[in-house]
């Protein structure tokens, strides 16, 4: 990572930090909602964007997480997230 981008994420960490007891597993268990549950897909989409829109480092985390864990339906909602101007959930 450059030495901007690095800078960046580690003032996300310490905002996340200071926001989330575990912002890794509150990600999760939304994310984990919005498959499950289509009636709140779309307000927890856009909550979700603007999560991503204030910490993006937060969603690429989980992308790659999700990634690596072969967790394919995470990966398509997070695709879908962090597309910009794609807006369908």
């Amino acid at each position: 990572m450059s030495s901007p981008v690095k800078g960046l994420a580690e003032m996300e960490n310490e905002l996340v930090k200071f926001l989330f007891v575990d912002a890794q597993d509150a990600l999760k268990k939304v994310i984990t909602i919005m498959l499950d549950e289509p009636s709140t897909r779309e307000v927890l989409g856009r909550f979700v964007a603007q999560v991503n829109r204030s910490l993006p480092f937060l969603l690429m985390n989980d992308y790659r997480i999700s990634y690596a864990t072969n967790s394919l339906q995470r990966v398509e909602v997070l695709k879908r997230i962090l597309t910009p101007g794609n807006n369908q959930l």
